[in-house]
């Protein structure tokens, strides 16, 4: 444990000093010893996640976040930053927390897309072979039946509670797979990456003369069709029921309303791509 914690203290140095792939290397090697104490494997997530966000690796980020909260459901640092990743992508539904509630809100009912690009980790101007090499290391990475491979976790462990944090890390590591499937659906087409970007230019634009503000097309609904989408008495159901106990249980509501029904290929599939 004082070797897992002198890691850790390693990779916050580096953090502070701008060195963040170090200090995810630091990160990573203390969550790789035994650590028995959940809190401390929450911090150690929940750092790399905000060193990952740094390098530009918002996908990485999110998912450590959601290991974090996995093992500490009132890890309120955790939380918020998971809710800062999701706004970044422009997932209005998940951000919906608390702290933001109102803005989240407005922005949620727009229905306005993904940030496909941002969540690949691409720039819009990528070839179709970086967006292929993108995706496949993503949804490797990424894939649901992989996920908590890097959670260690003591032998006199409580089997039920970590069964419950297996199941909890499954659920979240299936939306951010089905999330990089959709991106990669819309980008790996050249028909729906032209519409895409076309629209994009168009929201962007319509920002600038707004300000802060943002729209989008009447076609968007249409052409995504993963995208949130809630009547007004369900908006209210969900934010009256998170604003009022911000916890790991109403996090379930929330991802509830925003599940999508794609297919998720195997890792099989997507090593032999």
């Amino acid at each position: 444990m004082i070797f897992s914690t002198l890691l850790q203290v390693a990779g916050n140095e580096a953090f502070q000093a701008g060195r963040h792939s170090e200090a995810v290397e630091h990160y990573t090697a203390a969550l790789s010893c035994t650590v028995e104490s959940r809190p401390f494997a929450a911090i150690c997530f929940c750092n790399r996640a905000a060193a990952y966000k740094a390098l530009g690796n918002i996908t990485d980020a999110i998912a450590d976040c959601s290991l974090s909260i996995a093992l500490d459901g009132n890890y309120i640092k955790a939380i918020s930053r998971r809710a800062t990743l999701y706004e970044m992508i422009r997932d209005y539904w998940q951000a919906a927390t608390h702290l933001r509630l109102t803005a989240i809100e407005e922005e949620a009912r727009k229905d306005i897309p993904l940030d496909m690009y941002l969540i690949l980790g691409v720039e819009p101007s990528a070839s179709g072979s970086d967006i292929r090499k993108a995706y496949r290391k993503a949804a490797l990475r990424h894939h649901p039946d992989k996920a908590g491979q890097s959670l260690v976790r003591s032998d006199n462990g409580d089997d039920g509670l970590w069964k419950e944090i297996g199941a909890e890390v499954y659920n979240d590591a299936d939306r951010l797979f089905k999330m990089i499937g959709e991106a990669y659906a819309v980008l790996s087409d050249p028909t729906k990456r032209s519409r895409y970007d076309l629209e994009e230019e168009m929201r962007n634009a319509q920002k600038k003369r707004n300000g802060s503000n943002t729209s989008r097309t009447t076609t968007d609904a249409q052409n995504y069709p993963y995208e949130r989408s809630s009547s007004r008495r369900q908006w209210r159901e969900v934010w009256r029921s998170y604003a009022n106990s911000p916890t790991k249980r109403n996090l379930h509501l929330i991802k509830r309303c925003c599940r999508g029904e794609m297919i998720s290929p195997t890792v099989q599939e997507l090593v032999a791509m």
